[in-house]
């Protein structure tokens, strides 16, 4: 099941991605006489099963589609967790040696933006790059868990971009945490497919810049497959309900091309992001 969040009287609400719109699960729910969860929040606690088995009747003849815009598929997120040079090929462009456990650093809840948003890049910096990644969000607490049970938590996928300034990553001494939070720095969507439809394991996962394509590849190229990454990171700490993982981005980034053919992101370009079975997510830059 594919789901997504859009903006009603500047609040989050839940919807459903279908091939004829978005239906909006609240007023769809009243029109049958039910009740469904509000938020995606809401949702992740139900848990995708529960889930399924309460939406899957809105789908059978919707009548209520909402034009309005879309939010981030989760919003309030407690924490963004994201997992750096997690691609052989992409360490590989970069000339760097395979990390030995995973490596961590965050982004905040500012940096998050919808499909379909355009993004700010501020005049302070110049070397703007792109970063597509699989997100997984995390549906319940996760402490010590095993590698067998570790996908058991999840709630869903969807397509993230981790927006990196390069300039400001490596010329102020490795400020992976400064460079990469900007606002609207880690756009997701476009829509949240639910654990159940998807093995995140092996799966294509491709950029295009201005319809250029620039990165393509599997997640079957992960250094640490995402339930390798889950059990580490719940060794350490508990993982949340709502919590992004962004699990790595492959080669074809702009930071991995020669000196001479780097060519930046600057106001006007446009990123789709696209991972199999989930969609593509869409943003341009101002």
């Amino acid at each position: 099941m594919k789901l997504v969040q859009f903006w009603r009287n500047e609040k989050p609400a839940l919807g459903l991605w279908t091939e004829n719109g978005i239906v909006d699960a609240a007023a769809e729910a009243t029109r049958n006489g039910c009740s469904v969860p509000e938020t995606m929040a809401d949702a992740i606690a139900l848990g995708h099963t529960a889930l399924i088995r309460l939406l899957s009747p809105l789908l059978q003849d919707p009548q209520c589609f909402t034009c309005a815009p879309l939010a981030p598929v989760v919003t309030g997120a407690g924490r963004i967790l994201c997992i750096g040079l997690n691609y052989r090929q992409h360490a590989k462009e970069c000339n760097l040696p395979l990390p030995p456990a995973p490596v961590l650093f965050n982004k905040f809840s500012n940096a998050l933006a919808a499909h379909g948003d355009c993004i700010t890049l501020p005049n302070d910096y110049k070397e703007y790059d792109y970063e597509a990644e699989l997100v997984a969000v995390i549906g319940k607490p996760a402490r010590n868990v095993s590698l067998d049970a570790a996908l058991d938590y999840v709630f869903g996928y969807t397509c993230g971009n981790d927006l990196s300034t390069r300039d400001l990553q490596f010329a102020r001494g490795n400020q992976w945490l400064l460079s990469k939070t900007f606002d609207g720095f880690a756009p997701i969507g476009p829509c949240l497919v639910t654990a159940d439809s998807l093995d995140p394991e092996h799966l294509d996962i491709s950029s295009t810049v201005n319809g250029e394509p620039r990165q393509h590849s599997n997640t079957s190229d992960m250094i640490f497959p995402l339930r390798e990454i889950i059990a580490d990171l719940s060794r350490h700490f508990t993982l949340m309900p709502g919590d992004l993982i962004f699990t790595g981005t492959p080669q074809g980034v702009m930071q991995g091309y020669p000196a001479d053919r780097k060519n930046w992101l600057k106001p006007g370009d446009r990123v789709d992001i696209t991972i199999q079975g989930i969609g593509t997510l869409t943003n341009t830059f101002r």
